[in-house]
């Protein structure tokens, strides 16, 4: 078979298993980005992820974690659902990524499957999959494959679906035929820059990531207190997706365990304060909440309930 008929029966078992995109970069389609990434490091932007610092040529050359590699085919897949929207309760909110099953769960199957399915379609095929799980720097690949642009926000943003999906790679032996960036931009549109809370956005597609309510709920090691303003965010922040022109429409997600979790969609921050940690683990259980240190989870409730209270007061209101 082909390269090109192989690449489109590919693409066809990645629409089966749910995926909504799949296009295929070169092993060294970014390898130039390797300054950038020190660069960005150097001015401290990476914060505490030290992960973000070990080996960063690793990041950018696939054949670190694959000798064989020779495509690097890239995947996206929707989480976005038309039918929910965030909690009201002013009592916190969860970013939408995190609404549904662990993603990590839910796309690393099905991404071992396509790769099964090519061991079947090629002798000796060898390959690797990353779900935000290696040192892989997957939103430049799939920026060169043609997955979308790199937005202003640093998010992979695409003109046709939005921005609300998760990326994979199936690192391959074969040699598949390559796509092209895309040929739009952000153009002078700078409301996710106005919108960020936190002025997160430094330029083009960079993002001070230690000044990121994202990060900050999520990765960082240190708890957040109350001199941070997290905007109501408990868990991740959508602020910069939501403001985007090209999220007027967003592709639904065909995967039915990224529906939205009530328990996750409305959580609480009344509710975190008051939990115990096995209370906590039980309840979000198979999702990416409990990734998160539950001390720390239950410290940015504490602030979220204290900066409630200051505004409540600020506005005259009884607590």
């Amino acid at each position: 078979m082909d390269a090109v008929s192989l690449k489109q029966q590919l693409t066809h078992q990645c629409t089966l298993l749910g995926f909504d995109l799949l296009r295929v970069s070169s092993v060294e389609a970014v390898l130039n980005e390797v300054g950038n990434h020190e660069k960005w490091l150097e001015r401290g932007y990476g914060g505490d992820m030290h992960y973000l610092y070990r080996d960063p040529a690793k990041r950018y050359d696939p054949r670190h974690l694959l000798p064989e590699c020779r495509s690097v085919i890239v995947l996206a897949a929707s989480y976005y659902h038309h039918n929910a929207d965030y909690a009201e309760h002013g009592e916190g909110r969860v970013a939408r990524y995190a609404w549904g099953d662990n993603y990590h769960n839910v796309l690393t199957p099905r991404l071992k499957q396509l790769g099964r399915w090519l061991d079947g379609m090629l002798d000796g095929h060898s390959w690797r999959v990353t779900v935000d799980s290696s040192p892989l720097a997957e939103k430049a690949f799939a920026v060169a494959a043609g997955i979308g642009m790199r937005g202003r926000n640093s998010l992979v943003v695409n003109r046709e679906i939005g921005s609300y999906f998760f990326l994979g790679c199936i690192l391959s032996s074969a040699e598949l035929p390559v796509d092209d960036p895309v040929d739009y931009s952000c153009g002078t549109c700078t409301r996710c820059v106005t919108a960020c809370p936190q002025d997160a956005l430094t330029g083009p597609g960079i993002l001070k990531a230690d000044r990121c309510i994202s990060y900050l709920t999520t990765e960082c090691k240190d708890e957040v207190d109350g001199s941070v303003d997290l905007q109501e965010w408990l868990f991740g922040c959508d602020t910069c997706q939501q403001v985007c022109p090209f999220n007027y429409s967003p592709l639904q997600s065909i995967i039915h365990r990224f529906a939205p979790r009530k328990e996750i969609r409305e959580a609480r921050a009344s509710r975190i304060v008051s939990m115990k940690d096995e209370e906590f683990r039980t309840t979000f259980e198979g999702s990416v909440f409990i990734r998160r240190k539950f001390h720390r989870v239950q410290a940015q409730a504490r602030a979220i309930m204290e900066q409630a209270g200051r505004c409540r007061m600020n506005a005259g209101e009884p607590e």
